[in-house]
Parts: C-alpha cells; sequence; structure tokens
C-alpha cells in the first residue's frame, strides 16, 4: 500500500472549496461542525499507476473516512479521515504498504 508523508489537522481543499460554492443551504448543525473539525488529511504518496480509489478506500476501511480524492495519473492521494486520533495508527499500519 502507499507511503503516508504528511498529515494536516485542517479539511481537504476540494472540501472545503466545494462547501463554499455549494447552493445548498448551510447546516446549522454545531454538531457537524466539530466533526468537520476534527477531520485530518494524510497525503499518500508512491501509488502504482494500476491503484484505484477503490483500493485506497479498502486499505483505509478500518478507520472512518470523510473523503478520498484520487490523482491516478500523478500516482498520489489525499485521505480524510474523520477522527484525528486515527492518523498515527493508520500511518504505523499502511506505511510502506
Amino acid at each position: 500500500m502507499p507511503r503516508s508523508y504528511s498529515r494536516s489537522r485542517s479539511r481537504s481543499p476540494v472540501t472545503s472549496s466545494y462547501r463554499r460554492h455549494s447552493r445548498s443551504p448551510r447546516r446549522n448543525n454545531n454538531d457537524q461542525e466539530e466533526d468537520d473539525n476534527n477531520n485530518s488529511r494524510l497525503h499518500v504518496a508512491d501509488l502504482s499507476l494500476n491503484c484505484t480509489k477503490r483500493q485506497i478506500e479498502k486499505a483505509f476501511e478500518k478507520w472512518p473516512i470523510s473523503e478520498v480524492w484520487h490523482a491516478q495519473a500523478s500516482c498520489f492521494a489525499f485521505v480524510v479521515l474523520r477522527n484525528h486520533d486515527d492518523v498515527q495508527p493508520a500511518i504505523n499500519e499502511l506505511d510502506g504498504r
């Protein structure tokens, strides 16, 4: 599986940009906003050209995922985990796979 090189407590740029421009009504649910603030983005690099988004999702299925963004042509992905406490265990388990 892919090597995980970095992590961040911020939301994915794709997610935050999408929400800013969404035509859907904004939720006034503070619990949802707190959940979003606990998300952590992992950069997953050195993926094979044959790697699929589904394979990435399956590799991280042990941890709740908010989003997977896969740049197949560039052999990397971003995985947004819902819980910051899951970041280090995911890195430890999947690093080098």
